[in-house]
């Protein structure tokens, strides 16, 4: 009954005849050894053609009648083709017992019935459950024929073993994956981010949600040379063109996305930041104008792909366009040390250094009841200065110090109590300080946390923060997370959606953290930002070869998952437990070329959790466009 089935269901030109033979449970130890998970894949066998096996790969879905549909053939359960063998009957019973020319023989006589079939052989298909169902209606649903309507529910019915599979057709199995814009007319290229992948004689584009992408997390691993980065480039473009009033601030470790996004960075409002500033050159008169030799200085700086480096012409006069409109800025970031001095000089690092003589264990009581009154004095003038925790005390505090110190010299405080030390220090620290130059035009933190939030439609949308040193750049991420977040909650805005690409990620959330080498602050920064940062609209992107060597906490608020090739068995079997993705799946990943990713979603596609296996689209392609 399924073979004539049309529109719903395909049976190659009636050549694909299949049915479930067995459902098989697999259960192994967890990747930390403490606990076990089990796997169930349907194992089927269909009549093996040489057009056939050519037809059916990984990925492909395959509907099998479940218990709901015994006698309706209105229910199916969807699974997914995680591997294929074609068999032969011979096969089980050769072995090395045998004699050598017998051996032989038989092999020869098998090769021949691939060419050709025969009843001998079949093809052995693994499939792993999606968690769906597929119920039909309308007038033809007993049959399954055309016109039906299609819906797929999350729930898990048992399968019937015996019984007569079909493969999902191409317009099925796209209502079951892929997005669809609304409204309709919206441009699809917009949302596609590559094609399915399968045996079909059509190219599928693979369709995915990326407003909801990027607003529940996103987590990108793969082996070194995967591209993760082109990945990661190719969804910015695409978020660009159909997410509004979203901004990304990339810290870019590898220098990659300098030249991956060149073409936006020139074409849309954006901001490159260095740590160094580009060599001063002057007009010699050769040539070579000054832009030229700084256009040389930034690609010395930056990863040019391969597939770029015969344009690097073309790339050379792009970087000189970035140069003449003025959006390279230079962004010295102070050490560990200087930044622990400079949060001693804000408001903030005051009243953090108050409320730590209230955690004294034997502080003196009569100094603690002043406290919270002199922090409301602080808070009060912060208020009324328009001043937050990351302002620098200047000479406008005077006057409230001295009041404070009046206050409690009206308290029977100890000469040397800490409290009346904090404000005689401060008020003679204060006396060294001179007033910040009108003309000071020097870009610094303060300058790129008001441009990530910004809200004219004419602010810096693209942020690429070029850090080559890992250690300033996890106590520079944590100051920027730490400032976002403490400006958006003060603002009641949602506005601009800010998406924080983390490359190299297991830089900023290792497993270890360490408070000497900043880990332990940008650990718990990135955390705090996957945690909460959807209720303000502050998304995270997590893009690392090094999964076992994540912050697990971190790893489990992401509802997206592109997975490429990772040769160690620790970390596909990790990525399996994390995030639920059967085995057999996972061991597909090792096959994959260039491009090819295993995609699971929680929110960007139409069904929950099913993996999905497509091939990228190549984000050089639209450079050289």
């Amino acid at each position: 009954m399924l073979q004539n089935a049309t529109g719903i269901f395909d049976n190659l030109d009636g050549n694909f005849l299949a049915r479930l033979r067995e459902i098989y449970a697999n259960t192994r130890p967890t990747a930390d050894g403490k606990a076990t998970i089990t796997f169930k894949t349907a194992r089927i066998e269909a009549n093996y053609s040489p057009h056939v096996i050519k037809k059916i790969e990984a990925g492909r879905l395959i509907a099998i009648p479940n218990v709901l549909g015994v006698n309706s053939r209105d229910n199916y359960s969807i699974y997914e083709v995680a591997d294929i063998y074609p068999m032969h009957y011979s096969m089980q019973t050769l072995d090395r017992n045998q004699p050598g020319a017998i051996r032989k023989e038989f092999m020869t006589l098998i090769e021949k019935e691939w060419q050709q079939g025969s009843r001998s052989t079949w093809i052995e298909i693994v499939a792993a459950p999606t968690g769906y169902i597929m119920q039909l209606g309308g007038s033809n649903s007993s049959g399954g024929g055309g016109g039906s309507q299609v819906q797929f529910v999350r729930k898990n019915v048992a399968p019937l073993a015996g019984s007569e599979i079909a493969l999902l057709s191409d317009e099925t199995v796209q209502k079951f994956i892929c997005f669809t814009p609304q409204p309709k007319d919206a441009n699809l290229e917009h949302y596609t981010i590559g094609y399915l992948l399968g045996a079909t004689d059509n190219q599928i584009p693979f369709t995915v949600n990326v407003e909801k992408l990027l607003h529940y997390h996103v987590g990108v691993f793969a082996f070194t040379g995967s591209g993760k980065s082109n990945l990661t480039s190719s969804v910015i473009r695409k978020a660009m063109s159909s997410v509004p009033d979203v901004k990304f601030v990339i810290f870019d470790i590898s220098s990659e996305y300098g030249v991956n996004i060149l073409d936006l960075l020139r074409s849309i409002s954006s901001r490159i930041i260095l740590t160094e500033p580009l060599p001063i050159h002057t007009d010699d008169g050769s040539k070579n104008t000054v832009v030229d030799k700084l256009a040389e200085d930034y690609l010395v700086r930056c990863v040019v792909p391969e597939a770029l480096v015969e344009v690097k012409k073309m790339i050379h006069e792009s970087v000189k366009e970035i140069i003449s409109q003025d959006k390279i800025r230079t962004l010295t970031i102070p050490s560990e040390s200087e930044q622990l001095m400079i949060e001693f000089a804000t408001y903030g690092g005051l009243l953090r250094s108050l409320a730590d003589l209230t955690n004294e264990k034997f502080g003196a009581a009569g100094q603690k009841v002043l406290i919270p009154a002199v922090v409301n004095m602080i808070k009060h003038f912060m208020k009324e200065k328009k001043l937050n925790e990351d302002s620098l005390m200047g000479s406008e505090i005077k006057p409230l110090i001295k009041t404070i110190q009046d206050r409690l010299s009206a308290a029977k405080l100890r000469a040397d109590a800490a409290i009346l030390s904090i404000f005689n220090n401060l008020l003679l620290a204060l006396e060294d300080i001179s007033p910040p130059s009108v003309d000071d035009d020097t870009y610094g933190t303060t300058n790129l946390v008001n441009e990530i939030l910004h809200e004219s439609a004419f602010s810096p949308k693209l942020f690429v923060i070029n850090l080559p040193e890992a250690d300033v750049a996890r106590y520079f991420c944590t100051e920027i997370i730490d400032r976002i977040f403490r400006k958006r909650k003060c603002s009641f805005t949602l506005t601009p959606r800010v998406v924080f690409v983390f490359d190299e990620a297991q830089e900023f959330i290792p497993a270890e953290k360490r408070k000497e080498d900043g880990t332990d602050s940008s650990s718990r920064a990135v955390e705090r930002l996957l945690r909460h940062g959807r209720k303000y609209n502050l998304n995270g992107w997590i893009s690392t070869q090094r999964i076992a060597h994540l912050n697990t906490n971190a790893l489990q608020q992401l509802h997206s998952y592109f997975v490429s090739t990772m040769p160690r068995p620790y970390d596909r079997q990790l990525i399996s437990d994390t995030f639920a993705i059967d085995d057999a799946f996972m061991d597909r990943t090792l096959m994959f070329q260039n491009g090819d990713w295993l995609m699971t979603s929680f929110k960007a596609t139409n069904t929950q959790n099913v993996p999905v296996f497509f091939h990228a689209i190549n984000n050089e392609d639209s450079i050289l466009d």
